[in-house]
């Protein structure tokens, strides 16, 4: 190409319309210049102090970390094509999609915390880390979502889909993060609950099953009641079956003498007195006496666990009563609540927090409704941005091969013609 073909004009034109090259221009724009009326050409008669090295932006360690988690909107274009215009709105959908991220990345610190609560006090540490990989993981996808050049778009299509993927994942989990974050006590106070009006329950089952007749008991209870129903069939003509009435009787209650003695008997004495034989239906009584005599203690202490699980807080109810189950899943740190497993905590705050949700018990949910909202909302809009800036002309000929190659050439030409008006 000659020089005839080559209009500086038109590349100082390209340089002022090139976003990633105002640093540059800021930096020309501040360089001191000295004027020299007296030179023969215009490159004599204006000089600068000599730069040996242009600057070429932020590349230090800090800046590289901050464009991981702050991405530029010119990391979600080609380099083939840009416009200011262009960089504004790829900067507009980058910032939506970082303040998506970002809204995750600090919801889920707690549960990745809790999860990690093996490794003690650096468990924060890693749950902030295994956190910041999955907002950098969303991030890359979301830069790679918008390269939609032909033999691309699958890939942008996963990378999309890798995007709404993990922002869902994260959204579903931000309000037990939050709940994890700033309501563990509550958390903490829902699961002892639970864990107290299961033990009763079981508790009750228990009373239930040792209330139960033993096989004594229940062949004593059905010869009382044969006996007792030959008694009534008999006592409607007792005049002429005295003498048979009075022998069931003695069977089913003992002789008259056997009663006036078995005022001064326990239990235990009875049971031993009578059979299934003889007096069956006094020795029927004494075995459900002892019965009820063996539960009774039972019975007293599930009785004023019950009154106590309702007039406590649940935590203070199962450390007082239930002491042995408090030390399987919490312990006590001065004032506070511990989880012994960080993994539970996070089981039940999840199923609280969702239980709550179906149900309807938006009031009980607090902050952690408007984070999960909020982060359902950025992930949408983020998602949506995403796929129409992909879909843009201009983005899409900013990854044109041809137009990138087009203009290197255009430079290399520049180039060439700057070096000979230097010679």
């Amino acid at each position: 190409m000659s020089n005839s073909q080559i209009d500086i004009e038109n590349l100082y034109d390209w340089l002022e319309q090139q976003p990633e090259l105002a640093h540059l221009r800021e930096q020309a724009a501040a360089t001191p210049c000295e004027y020299r009326p007296a030179e023969p050409t215009p490159q004599l008669r204006l000089t600068t102090n000599a730069i040996s090295e242009l600057p070429s932006g932020n590349t230090g360690v800090i800046a590289k970390l901050w464009e991981i988690i702050w991405v530029p909107g010119r990391n979600m274009r080609g380099k083939a094509f840009s416009t200011p215009e262009l960089d504004a709105s790829l900067s507009s959908v980058a910032k939506l999609m970082c303040i998506s991220t970002l809204w995750d990345f600090v919801t889920t610190i707690p549960l990745f915390s809790f999860s990690l609560g093996l490794f003690g006090a650096a468990s924060v540490p890693a749950g902030t880390a295994l956190s910041f990989i999955l907002l950098w993981a969303s991030n890359v996808a979301g830069e790679n979502a918008t390269d939609r050049r032909p033999r691309h778009a699958a890939k942008a299509n996963w990378s999309l889909a890798a995007f709404v993927l993990l922002g869902t994942a994260k959204t579903l989990t931000s309000g037990v993060g939050v709940d994890l974050m700033i309501g563990n006590r509550a958390v903490a106070a829902g699961y002892a609950e639970k864990l107290a009006v299961t033990k009763l329950a079981e508790d009750r089952a228990n009373l239930k099953k040792q209330s139960q007749p033993d096989s004594n008991l229940v062949a004593a209870t059905q010869r009382c009641e044969e006996l007792q129903t030959q008694m009534q069939e008999l006592g409607k003509n007792r005049a002429a079956n005295d003498a048979q009435y009075v022998s069931i009787l003695v069977q089913a209650n003992g002789t008259f003498a056997d009663n006036k003695t078995d005022k001064s008997l326990s239990s235990e004495e009875l049971s031993k007195k009578y059979s299934l034989s003889k007096g069956v239906c006094v020795y029927k009584q004494a075995l459900n006496d002892l019965q009820k005599q063996k539960t009774l203690p039972y019975l007293n202490s599930i009785e004023k666990r019950e009154k106590e699980q309702k007039a406590l807080p649940p935590l203070e109810y199962l450390e007082k009563f239930e002491p042995s189950i408090f030390k399987e899943h919490f312990r006590s740190n001065g004032d506070s609540i511990e989880w012994v497993n960080g993994s539970e905590a996070v089981g039940e705050a999840t199923d609280q927090f969702y239980k709550k949700l179906l149900a309807g018990e938006l009031g009980l949910l607090g902050f952690s409704l408007f984070t999960f909202a909020i982060s359902v909302i950025l992930t949408g809009a983020a998602s949506v941005m995403l796929y129409m800036i992909g879909k843009n002309p201009q983005v899409q000929a900013s990854f044109t091969g041809d137009l990138e190659r087009y203009r290197n050439n255009r430079l290399s030409d520049y180039e060439k013609l700057a070096k000979q008006e230097e010679a």
